[in-house]
Order: C-alpha cells, then structure tokens, then sequence
C-alpha cells in the first residue's frame, strides 16, 4: 500500500508538470527592400513592436509561447496560426493567423499566450498593424501608422506622420508626435506629450492629458477627467465623468470650449490673457480672477464678457461643479 501511494504521488506530479508546461518557437528573418515601402502585421495575439533602421531591410524577430493542458494541444495551436511572411513589390506582409473565423477554444481547460513580434523597417514604410492580443508600441518612423488591438496599449514616439490608433482594452500614448493624431480607446486614459498637427482623442473609460501639443485639440471621454496645458490651437473638450484642468497661454491661441456633466472646471491664463468668456454651471458658482466687463448685474453661476478687452471666445460650461478663472500669477504665491 505504501509504495502504490508513492507511485500515486509521483504520476500526480508528473501530471502537474505536464499541465504547467508550455511550448516557445522564435522566428527571425531579413528582407532587403526600397527605402519607401509599407508593413502590414496581423496577427492573433502577441505585442507588436515597429522602429527603424538605418538599412534598406525589414528584420524580423518573433516570439511564441503558448500554455495548454497537453504540448499536442500547444502545438496544435501555433501551428494553426502559422507565422507567414511574404513581399509583393515593396510591401511586406507578416501573418499569423488562424485560417477563417477565429475562435478560441477554452474546452481544454486553462491555457495562456504570450507573443511578441519585433520589426525594425525603413523610416518611410508606412505600417498597418492589428493585434487581437498584446499592446502595440510605433516609434521613429516618417511615415503614416495605423495600429488596432482588441486587447492592449498603444504607444507612438516621435511619429511624424499621420496615426490613426484603436484599442478596445488599453491606454493610449503619444510622445513628440507631429501630423494628423486620431487616438480612440473603450478602456482606458490617453496621453500625449509635446508634438504638433491636430489632435482627436476619444475614450470610453478613463482620462485625457495633453501637454505642449502645437494646433487644434478635441478632447472626449466619458469615463474622466481632462487636463490641457500649453495647447498652441483651437481646443474642444467634453467629459461625462470627471473634472476639467486647463493651462493656456498667451495670447489664448483660439477658440476654447470645455463642458462637463460630472466636475468642476479650472482654467488658468496668464494675467495679460484676452478672450470673451462665456462660464456657467447648473450647480455652483462661477469666478475670475481676470478684469472682465460684464453687461448689466453678474450672476452667480454665469459670467460672460471681455477679459483684458476680449479675443477669442472662451465657453465653459458644468451641470455639476464650480468654474474658477485664475491667473497664473496669482496662483503661483
């Protein structure tokens, strides 16, 4: 009886290792190319990463890993989503893929993927990249982007191009960026930093923040807050869920319009700072801390008039907070 019970425990973990064991494959590759070109990546799950080179090549790194009950079932798996490189012209195509439909079968029990793709190409390949499975990071290229996940970040660096970028589970990035920057995330907050062009920035859930961007933003989010600093253009924010944070200089660059349903709204000018103010909340006070004149007796939750003489228009609106106009010096003491 004792040793049936050893030999139990033995195939037991036997057992255990079998189950936590998974399967790696690595691919890399080289592909000789025109300086001009473009990359499509899609694949069904792992990160993708894009830089550049300074060789006329796109290099390939991939890294597969994959955790299922049975290494049959591991290699059944990736060898259902073969890694596929091919070229036509000067485009290059990277797939991995399930043939048809996908859909992931859970009927084995637990499993897990881990997946990474590393492509360094040419500073002018424009680059299509959908991942349904890992985050997506861009960075160094003069060329167009446009990246799409179902299931991670997104990240561009020093993009002077236009990008276009969807997620459906992640945060988004923008770093020194410069052209035309359409971001939307369901699930997560948005930032950027520095860069120019034109900025549209949507989320479903979570908080925006632009700081040193050069030309017009539009800010949406339902799920958080908003803060602008140093936006050199015309800027339109909108939130359902949080407050508002705005810094602009001066001269106000253009046309300001910041509402929210759920918060209060700051904005800090400097003292010198121009524009026509149109504030009001359903459910507060609204001040500044500016000369402003105002046609016949200010109400306490409107004010409206020229600040410093006037300029552009300058529409502030809550239904659930305060709204506060401050000079800079003032709040610097």
């Amino acid at each position: 009886m004792k040793t049936r019970a050893i030999l139990t425990l033995i195939l037991a973990f036997a057992g255990a290792l079998l189950v936590s064991a998974a399967t790696e494959e690595s691919f890399q590759t080289n592909l000789t190319v025109l300086p001009a070109g473009k990359l499509i990546v899609d694949v069904d799950f792992g990160a993708i990463e894009v830089t550049t080179n300074a060789a006329s090549q796109v290099s390939l790194d991939v890294y597969r890993k994959v955790s299922m009950p049975t290494s049959v079932k591991e290699r059944e798996f990736l060898d259902e989503r073969p890694i596929v490189v091919s070229r036509e012209g000067n485009t290059v195509t990277i797939r991995a893929r399930k043939p048809g439909k996908t859909s992931w079968n859970w009927s084995f029990g637990r499993q897990s993927t881990e997946g990474r793709f590393r492509i360094a190409v040419p500073a002018s390949f424009n680059t299509v990249l959908n991942t349904r499975g890992g985050p997506i990071h861009v960075s160094d290229l003069a060329a167009t982007v446009q990246a799409d996940t179902s299931g991670g970040g997104l990240r561009f660096t020093r993009i002077l191009a236009d990008i276009t970028g969807n997620t459906s589970g992640g945060g988004i990035q923008l770093s020194e960026c410069q052209g035309t920057l359409k971001v939307d995330t369901s699930g997560g907050g948005i930032q950027s930093e520095g860069g120019s062009g034109s900025l549209r920035a949507n989320t479903s859930g979570g908080s925006i923040t632009v700081r040193n961007f050069g030309g017009p933003a539009h800010l949406d989010t339902s799920g958080g807050g908003i803060r602008v600093e140093n936006v050199r253009g015309t800027v339109s924010g909108s939130t359902s869920g949080g407050s508002i944070h705005a810094s602009l200089p001066s001269p106000v660059p253009g046309t300001v319009k910041l509402s929210t349903s759920g918060g209060g709204i700051e904005l800090q000018v400097p003292s010198t700072a121009a524009f026509d103010l149109d504030a009001s909340t359903s459910a507060g006070g609204v001040s500044c801390d500016l000369p402003i004149v105002t046609n016949g007796k200010p109400h306490h939750d409107h004010l409206k008039g020229p600040v410093n003489g006037g300029g552009p228009r300058v529409e502030l609106q809550t239904s659930a907070g305060g709204v506060r106009i401050r000079s800079l010096s003032v709040s610097a003491k």
